[in-house]
Parts: structure tokens; C-alpha cells; sequence
């Protein structure tokens, strides 16, 4: 049988198969307490009335046990009020039993079969994790990032259509069915314990529906939400204090560089000014040759973040400023777009970095 979220680490396997077993212990409450009363209650009138051979409680109870399952080993009393209780107990004991096994039949069918029944049993098990709404092209690779990370994940998908649930259910990942936009879902997802929420699908109102009813739940928890609306984006980050991921936004410097033939520029926001990260391969005739990272930074509002020499193959993180570039050689830079594309222009060929300026 495949592990409940075999993904995760042991020691928080761990924690689920125990919360696993006591939301077992709850969901067969009734025919546990049924069976257990049978047995201590029906001990009790045994022992206190059984004439014939006086009963310790511990051998009533144990014979209750038996008469259950039809194995009697006691003679039938003579005294009339015990004698509808050897009746009694094997009908309602089994009743009992007969009720647990047909429940824990649906259960394993359910979670073979995948049904929204297993889903929101697996989601009920999950504390502290990430829940993502939307299980589109952008949801999947967010699921996937925090499936490589190991991280306890929910998933909640409208559409049954979706080409990805297959292998959400092949990595063991609970998927709740159903509109963001209603709290009823949101709590089936366990949006109150859980850490964070990204909010991915593409419509900008349920995401902002979603993501406004996800911050009442739960006021704790990172709410991340995805906007078409770059606009819409910022007063949103603004007023409600939750990160927008603009899709235009993060779009644009990729078909920037498409149309230009440079390297994407990712965009990071630090005190408020725009910045952004990218690696560069020094040129063997451009004009970095020689120079050192400490003239770069200083010079250019540069910070060199990595330096790997081609020579060498060692890689430094935070390099020391005497460092001196060679031909080849790999750095990888944040600095706004203006520094950036001098320093891209100076690591061009001689003739093109002319041409360039």
C-alpha cells in the first residue's frame, strides 16, 4: 500500500500516521464505544447476576467478548433477565463490527479510487502547511517547487478536468474540489493551520476573493496572490500588505531579453528600488579582462554575489574584491538596469562595446 504523503521526511510521516490513527479513532467513535460498552456493561450484568457459576468481572467481560462473535462459553442462565441479553449482545456486537468494516471498506475505496472523501480526510491531517489554490501551468510549478522542497502541501482546484491531478495523486498530494471563492473549501483545505497560501489561478477576482477570505481565516499565514492587473497588483500589495506576483510584470523582461538576445534580468525589489539578477560569462576580448571585483562594485553600484573561475573551477560566494577576472570566467551580479547594461556593455568585443557607446 502506497505511504500517506510519501514525500515527506520520517519524522513528519511520523506525526501524520499518528494523526491518521486518531482521526480513525474519531470517524469509528460510535461503533468503538458501541463495542466497548457491550463488553464492560454486559461483563458487569453477568457478574452481578450470572447464578449458576459465580463470575469474576474480568472472566464476564471476557465471556461477553466470545458471545459477540458467536463462541459462548457460559450455559444458557436460567434467570429470565439475562437470558434476551445472550440474544442481545451477538446481534448488536456484530452490528457494530459489520458498521466499522464497511466504513473502512468506503475509506480504502475512496483513496483508491481518489474520491473528494480521502482528499479531505489527507487535507484534515496536515498542520503548519502550504496551500495552493489553482492547479493550473503556474499552481503545478509552484507545487512542484514545494514538492522538491518537501514541504506539506493542499492543493485546491475547481476544475475535475485538470490535466495535473493524476500526478498530484501519484505524489500522494490532497486536492480539494471546488470555488476558492467559498469559505466552506478554503476550511476543507485547512487554510487555518496552514502556513502560507498561494493564490494561482487566472482569474484576478477569485484570486482576490480567495486571498481576502484566506487572511480572515487565518491572519497568520503569508497570503501570495496572483494578478494579471499590474495596477490592481500594486494597491493590492499596498492596502491588504500581501505579496502580487504580477504576470505581466514578471513576464516582460523574458521577451525583453527574446527580442534583444540578452539574458533575462530577473527583477528583485530591495529598500524600495528596483534591482535585478543575473549571471555573466566575462568575454575573452571584452574590457573586464584584468579588472578586479573590487573596482566593479565600487565603481558601478555592482555587487558581485558569486565569482567561478573557469581556470580553477572554485566557486566563491561574497568574492573578495582583490580577485581579478580572467577570460571565461562566471559572475553572477545584482545592480540596477542602468549599471547592469553598462557593465553587459562592457563585457562586450572590443568592436561592439565601441559600437555601444
Amino acid at each position: 500500500m502506497r505511504p500517506i504523503f510519501p514525500y515527506l521526511r520520517a519524522p513528519s510521516r511520523l506525526l501524520l500516521y499518528f494523526r491518521f490513527l486518531r482521526y480513525l479513532l474519531w470517524e469509528f467513535r460510535w461503533p468503538v464505544l458501541v463495542f466497548v460498552g457491550l463488553v464492560l456493561g454486559g461483563g458487569w450484568a453477568l457478574h452481578r447476576g450470572y447464578g449458576s457459576d459465580p463470575l469474576s468481572y474480568a472472566r464476564a467481560c471476557h465471556a461477553v467478548f466470545l458471545m459477540i462473535f458467536l463462541e459462548s462459553a457460559l450455559d444458557f442462565p436460567d434467570e429470565w433477565y439475562l437470558q434476551p441479553l445472550f440474544f442481545l449482545l451477538p446481534i448488536v456486537g456484530l452490528g457494530a463490527i459489520a458498521d466499522s468494516l464497511i466504513r473502512l471498506a468506503i475509506l480504502m475505496f475512496n483513496r483508491k479510487q481518489n474520491l473528494p472523501e480521502w482528499n479531505r480526510m489527507l487535507a484534515a491531517l496536515c498542520r503548519h502547511h502550504f496551500v495552493v489554490i489553482g492547479v493550473g501551468k503556474v499552481g503545478y510549478q509552484v507545487i512542484l517547487g514545494l514538492h522538491e522542497m518537501r514541504e506539506s502541501i493542499v492543493a485546491i482546484e475547481m476544475s475535475a478536468g485538470s490535466p495535473f491531478l493524476g500526478e498530484l495523486f501519484d505524489m500522494g498530494i490532497p486536492v480539494i474540489q471546488g470555488n476558492a471563492r467559498m469559505l466552506s473549501v478554503l476550511e476543507q483545505a485547512g487554510v487555518r493551520r496552514a502556513r502560507a497560501v498561494i493564490v494561482s489561478t487566472s482569474d484576478d477576482l477569485t484570486n482576490l476573493d480567495a486571498a481576502i477570505t484566506a487572511r480572515e481565516l487565518n491572519p497568520e499565514a503569508r497570503i501570495v496572490l496572483r494578478l494579471f492587473d499590474e495596477t490592481l497588483a500594486t494597491k493590492v500589495a499596498g492596502a491588504f500588505a500581501m505579496p502580487t506576483i504580477s504576470t505581466s510584470q514578471v513576464a516582460a523582461p523574458a521577451f525583453i531579453a527574446a527580442a534583444t538576445g540578452r539574458k533575462v534580468y530577473q527583477p528583485l525589489q530591495l529598500a524600495d528600488q528596483q534591482v535585478h539578477l543575473t549571471d555573466l560569462v566575462i568575454c575573452p576580448t571584452g574590457r573586464l579582462v584584468g579588472r578586479n571585483v573590487g573596482e566593479l562594485q565600487t565603481d558601478r553600484r555592482i555587487n558581485v554575489v558569486m565569482h567561478q573561475s573557469r581556470r580553477t573551477g572554485i566557486v566563491n560566494v561574497n568574492p573578495d574584491g582583490e580577485i581579478v577576472l580572467a577570460a571565461d570566467d562566471t559572475l553572477l551580479v545584482i545592480a540596477p538596469m542602468g549599471p547592469m547594461l553598462a557593465l553587459v556593455a562592457m563585457n562586450q568585443p572590443s568592436s561592439e562595446a565601441t559600437i555601444g557607446r
